[in-house]
């Protein structure tokens, strides 16, 4: 199978602090992660100073002020984002960070981005979708790709986003949509991977993958079974900084059990071909069993079911010959336990 593309969503967790989000994009590296992604916003042309904080947000920054001036806190300047992406990729890492208003968007095309995010909060976006569809990039033979979250969204709402980016000058085949829940962190019942299945079958010709947004990388893991080619996990270095996204994120710890057991998930998938393995087929001898001697037959008795029997090991005449065995005459004296052989019988085709 594909490898599958795991980032790292560092996203707001740095807390709009520059030093924090370079330790965070050490952290992810010495978790081989593939990418980190970062979010950029200008808060004043994301949200207006009306706009109610999620009920999660409420949960884990408290009531005192509006969804604003909780994001203002949230922002990274445009030198220390490029300070930031340099940074990540010296240290190997893809870099690309999600836009949320049509000036970043300007930005971040300057920094030769080519890996663009929908967040599921701009699926409806008809605007901004028209301008992450008509984007032209090509950096460093990089195609452009697009990455949709579809978190809230019906299926209706997905093929509706996915006409716009087509109509607008997407390539289909530069798109992966990523089953995603938007509660964070997300309820297990609410976590439904089987839902890929679903995209899947609605969508057979696109590439999907799974933004996580659950406790822990059992979600994650599981996701692989689906077919999926790319993992989003937010990244934190404690659950219980300040912020409205560190309780739903993954730990250094949690980030590299993910990695880890992706990559074991992967192999583990195989070939999809059922097959006997290299590392089993030294098994049949000791496993399998033979048609022997259940007790010693002389030279020119008939074998019949009270004088042989099946026992391991499987290296003689399979059972699966019993019924051509019986009723052979023993060319030679059998010892108890002995394995028959063809050698050894008269009547049997040879």
């Amino acid at each position: 199978m594909k490898k599958i593309l795991i980032v790292a969503e560092i996203g707001c967790n740095h807390n709009g602090d520059k030093k924090l989000a370079k330790k965070l994009v050490e952290e992810a590296a010495k978790c081989n992660v593939d990418a980190v992604k970062f979010q950029t916003f200008n808060a004043s042309s994301l949200i207006s100073k009306y706009a109610p904080k999620a009920e999660y947000q409420k949960a884990t920054t408290g009531n005192n002020e509006n969804q604003l001036d909780m994001v203002k806190k949230l922002e990274l300047s445009e030198a220390d984002y490029l300070e930031l992406k340099e940074y990540a990729e010296s240290l190997g890492l893809s870099v690309f960070s999600t836009a949320f208003d049509l000036d970043s968007i300007d930005f971040l095309q300057k920094t030769g981005q080519y890996i663009w995010k929908i967040p599921s909060g701009e699926i409806t976006n008809l605007p901004y979708l028209q301008k992450i569809g008509a984007l032209k990039c090509d950096a460093d033979g990089h195609k452009k790709e697009i990455i949709m979250s579809t978190g809230m969204a019906t299926i209706d709402e997905i093929r509706d986003c996915l006409n716009v980016l087509l109509k607008s000058g997407a390539d289909k085949k530069d798109i992966v949509i990523l089953h995603c829940n938007t509660e964070y962190p997300t309820p297990d019942e609410d976590v439904n991977i089987a839902a890929i299945r679903d995209l899947h079958d609605k969508f057979p010709d696109m590439r999907i993958g799974f933004s996580d947004h659950s406790d822990g990388f059992v979600a994650a893991v599981g996701a692989v079974t689906m077919g999926i080619e790319l993992i989003e996990k937010h990244f934190t270095l404690d659950k219980n900084m300040e912020g409205p996204d560190h309780k739903a994120s993954a730990t250094p710890d949690e980030l590299r059990a993910l990695v880890e057991n992706v990559r074991r998930m992967e192999v583990i998938l195989g070939s999809g071909v059922k097959q006997v393995t290299p590392s089993e087929r030294k098994n049949i001898v000791v496993a399998r069993k033979s048609i022997v001697a259940k007790k010693a037959i002389a030279k020119g008795e008939v074998l019949t079911e009270d004088n042989i029997t099946c026992k391991r090991p499987g290296s003689g005449i399979s059972p699966m010959k019993w019924y051509e065995v019986l009723g052979c005459k023993a060319e030679r004296d059998f010892a108890e336990d002995e394995l028959i052989t063809m050698e050894g019988l008269e009547g049997i085709g040879k």
